[in-house]
């Protein structure tokens, strides 16, 4: 069960970045040795993932998508996970001027044993985003709370299939969180948890956090899966999460 959860966690993300690079606002490279996305008119997502390299080819490949890099014809970050082959990879960058830009845990859990947990903050009203207003309140939260420009036509696309969720925490008839859940079969996969700085220490992340994960155990996913801030892991915790393995975005260095 860990070595399928460990895939979970970034098959997840994967997935995601893979559903995103479908809209024409997107350029993306979708082949057995590499993966990327990258975002026309916003920062996000905008990422190389799922190296597949031989180990005997590694310094000519990362070599070749560092040209690209510079020559902005891909994405600066780079995403290393438990699926990355070779697993060394990220040592390479290292050695080959890319610097450990944002490390994160990947975390999973069982959702027949998500905890019950005091620590719920009901004065936070937790709804699924249905219409176009509340999708923009969304877009505008997670921007102001990650420093990036999103792309509203990419979430009207994502708000229309099945597998994503929006969801809004709304406090005092404000609204101060956010997140967005992926789904693929028997997982569920956290993503854009965000709280406004002045609400924060609420456990208004967990609440929502919870909820949402409350609804996909409902639907019949088994399994949570997210990617957590050394922060974060504290508050996944909470709710029965555990570390399976560490994922690592690296850039470019000087760039």
């Amino acid at each position: 069960m860990s070595k399928f959860l460990l895939s979970s966690i970034e098959q997840n993300l994967d997935e995601f970045y893979l559903k995103c690079s479908r809209h024409p606002n997107f350029e993306f490279m979708d082949t057995d040795k590499l993966k990327w996305v990258r975002a026309k008119n916003a920062d996000w997502p905008s990422c190389i993932f799922h190296a597949n390299f031989n180990a005997s080819d590694l310094h000519l490949e990362i070599e070749q998508v560092k040209r690209l890099i510079r020559a902005e014809k891909a994405p600066d970050g780079w995403t290393v996970g438990p699926l990355t082959t070779p697993k060394n990879l990220g040592k390479s960058l290292l050695d080959h001027e890319f610097s450990d830009a944002f490390h994160q845990a990947g975390m999973a859990l069982d959702l027949s044993k998500l905890k019950i947990t005091p620590s719920i903050n009901t004065a936070l009203e937790v709804r699924i985003v249905e219409n176009e207003e509340e999708l923009s309140n969304w877009a505008n939260l997670v921007s102001t709370v990650f420093h990036i420009k999103v792309d509203n036509e990419l979430l009207g696309y994502l708000h229309s299939q099945s597998e994503v969720k929006f969801y809004i925490g709304t406090f005092n008839e404000k609204c101060v969180s956010a997140l967005l859940l992926y789904l693929i079969p028997e997982i569920a996969g956290l993503h854009a948890v965000s709280t406004l700085p002045d609400y924060r220490n609420n456990n208004f992340a967990l609440t929502m956090s919870d909820r949402a994960l409350l609804d996909a155990r409902i639907l019949g996913y088994k399994y949570g899966v997210l990617q957590a801030s050394s922060m974060g892991q504290y508050v996944y915790k909470k709710l029965g999460f555990k570390k399976y393995c560490d994922v690592i975005t690296y850039s470019l260095s000087g760039e």
